[in-house]
């Protein structure tokens, strides 16, 4: 029978008249309870009724149930059901005696609860009291894992003395936490195992350990561990006792402990890896010796002393330190080497040069020269034209006409074409050789344009804190002095020498890197960029242009920065006339000669430092150079070559295949020094 009503009253009758048509055959009263909007006060007078029990409730106990069910339930279930209600609700049974008190919740942990045997007794809601006794783990650990799974009002608390726990909760709650202490409490069973030692001394590893569970003891701010460790001198073991994790938790410590020392005695041999041992042993060295010298007492004063007896010696061969001493000094200089012997990050520097250059010039005049046999009597060559001169040498006459194969009429044609062939530009000339006179009149039109666009990329790879330089370039002789010695012979014999000196030409990149503690570079750089401007058979002629740079700067990772530079304009404008001919309007040009010259130069020097730190990022500037160097190469070879193979032309491999070669090289050795152990 299900009831559904809308006021109290009506809810109540039709309860209480849930089951009265009996069976044939009756063993219990069944109820089957539905409640909508029930108050929560007439609930429990109709349990008290069905129930035959006496029920006090709190005057604070107010509110409206819903239940909602199906399945006809006994007396007794009832009773559960009606305790599942009021742990919803905020409320509580309490059973002292006879009486059932009604509660609320947080007020039930301090009422006079019953208190439940060891033995878990049947399952309700009903509030009590049970005191749980572990035998294997401490009850004090087990209090915060166990205290989030019961509710906030409820009671937990242990008790060292007998290692039990006091739990105040309803009874089903508390038989699901006495399960799980069971089943941890189990878990922990004390046994003894036995730990044979091969290299350590069981009294040294035992006092080790002691010390070492103490103090975690101190630091957690519980009691000591129910660990107990047992040194047997004779068969040099270690006897542990307590429950599983502690004792597994031992053997891993004791094992770590009983391991062979390196090397015996107060000498050890100790390998480095990235360091200079020639180096590390004189840093340390001098170490060493100022501990040595500065000894200060307790009472601050400072004096000489000589406490320190270690000794380092470095073996470049095999690149290690031989180091002799006492037990803490040698444990505190492997402390120092270890941080000292660590990778150091690497620079690669590229440098940027661009030069532009860009010449323009125009050059226009008339020269003229007279003269005779007896020598020239006018003329208006440029003094420093050294060309008009050859030029008017070959065409007038000379100066004794029997010496000279030449007749009357002629001149000399190879001088002439000599002169003329080292005259830029466009070169008119009219010349008359005469008896009495000879004229030659020589005409120089020129313009010239020049235009340079060089780039250069210098790079570099070095170490932090290591200075490091690169030369691309030419080594030119340049002569330095002469000596002429004359023999003391009839013959005049002379034994004439030359002293040459050669230097770089080209470009020179030095640079010192330091890298900061973030991801900024100081660089010391040097930059040099020289070249020649003109060749000629003697050395000491040789003229060349150089560019230097020396500074200090700060870049960022992989940033570009300008060192410096020039931007340069250079305009010359040159007039040579005769005067008063040559300011003739029209034919004053006759007598003129004009040149302009405009030059225009931008040189930049630019740099950009990358940090390497590992191999990730070496092998990726390493691949991207790589890559260039190839994709060159092979374009190189799809042009080809002209009567030759064409396979005949190098290309570097793959980069992917050089990395594997190179992987199979290191597995090579990889092994032989492993066959060699």
């Amino acid at each position: 029978m299900k009831v559904s009503s809308r006021n109290r009253l009506a809810s109540l009758l039709l309860f209480m008249l849930i089951g009265l048509a009996p069976a044939p055959v009756v063993v219990a009263q069944e109820y089957t309870v539905n409640l909508k909007e029930t108050d929560i006060q007439e609930l429990i007078k109709f349990v008290a009724d069905a129930t035959g029990t006496t029920i006090v409730v709190d005057p604070a106990v107010k509110g409206k149930v819903k239940v909602v069910s199906s399945k006809p339930v006994s007396s007794d279930e009832l009773y559960e059901l009606f305790l599942s209600i009021l742990d919803v609700h905020g409320y509580t049974a309490v059973r002292s005696g006879g009486v059932v008190r009604v509660i609320q919740n947080k007020d039930a942990r301090s009422a006079p609860v019953a208190v439940r045997d060891n033995q878990p007794g049947q399952t309700s809601d009903e509030y009590v009291t049970q005191v749980i006794r572990l035998d294997n783990i401490s009850a004090a650990k087990l209090i915060p894992v166990l205290r989030p799974l019961v509710p906030q009002q409820a009671h937990m608390a242990a008790y060292a003395p007998s290692n039990a726990i006091i739990i105040s909760d309803v009874s089903a709650n508390i038989d699901r936490i006495r399960d799980i202490i069971e089943r941890m409490d189990n878990s922990a069973v004390q046994e003894t195992d036995i730990v044979r030692l091969e290299y350590a001394v069981a009294d040294d590893v035992v006092k080790m350990l002691d010390q070492l569970s103490k103090s975690e003891a101190k630091q957690s701010g519980g009691n000591e561990p129910e660990l107990l460790l047992v040194a047997d001198a004779r068969t040099n073991s270690v006897l542990v006792n307590g429950d599983e994790i502690e004792r597994a938790r031992m053997r891993r410590l004791i094992a770590h402990l009983d391991t062979p020392l390196e090397q015996s005695g107060n000498v050890k041999v100790v390998y480095l890896e990235y360091a200079q041992a020639k180096e590390i042993a004189e840093v340390l060295t001098r170490v060493m010796a100022n501990i040595d010298q500065l000894d200060t007492s307790g009472d601050g004063a400072t004096k000489r002393g000589s406490s320190n007896n270690s000794t380092i010696e470095a073996d470049e061969g095999t690149n290690s330190l031989i180091i002799t001493g006492d037990a803490d000094e040698m444990a505190a200089l492997e402390g120092v080497i270890m941080r000292l012997d660590i990778r150091r990050a690497q620079v690669l520097v590229e440098a940027i040069i661009v030069e532009m250059e860009m010449v323009d010039g125009q050059d226009l005049g008339l020269q003229w020269l007279f003269a005779n046999q007896n020598g020239a009597f006018g003329s208006n060559i440029n003094a420093g034209d050294a060309r008009a001169r050859q030029i008017a040498e070959a065409v007038l006459p000379p100066s004794d006409p029997e010496a000279t194969p030449l007749g009357d009429d002629e001149f000399d044609l190879g001088a002439l074409a000599g002169a003329l062939a080292q005259t830029p530009g466009l070169s008119l000339g009219w010349g008359t050789i005469g008896d009495d006179l000879s004229m030659t009149v020589i005409l120089n039109a020129l313009k010239e344009q020049t235009n340079a666009n060089i780039l250069s990329t210098p790079s570099l790879l070095t170490l932090d804190n290591e200075e490091a330089y690169i030369t691309v370039g030419q080594n030119v002789p340049f002569v330095t002095g002469s000596f002429t010695n004359t023999g003391s012979g009839g013959d005049g014999a002379q034994n004439p020498f030359q002293t040459i000196e050669r230097e770089n030409v080209g470009i020179t990149l030095t640079v010192t890197p330091h890298i900061n503690d973030g991801d900024s570079v100081v660089l010391d750089i040097e930059q040099e960029v020289s070249s020649l401007t003109g060749l000629s058979v003697v050395a000491s002629d040789l003229i060349t242009n150089e560019r230097r740079i020396q500074t200090k700067v700060m870049a960022g990772d992989n940033q570009i920065v300008v060192l410096g530079g020039l931007i340069k304009d250079d305009v010359q404008d040159a007039s040579q006339k005769v005067p008063i001919l040559g300011d003739i309007p029209f034919l004053g040009r006759l007598f003129r000669t004009d040149a302009v010259s405009v030059t225009k130069t931008n040189l930049l020097i630019f740099i950009r430092p990358t940090i390497i730190r590992d191999d990730a990022d070496l092998d990726g500037a390493s691949a991207d150079k790589y890559r260039y160097i190839r994709d060159q190469q092979l374009l190189r070879k799809e042009r080809g070559l002209m009567f030759l193979d064409d396979d005949l032309i190098p290309v570097v491999p793959e980069w992917e295949e050089q990395i594997k070669q190179l992987d199979e090289i290191k597995e090579e050795s990889a092994v032989t020094e492993d066959e060699g152990q």
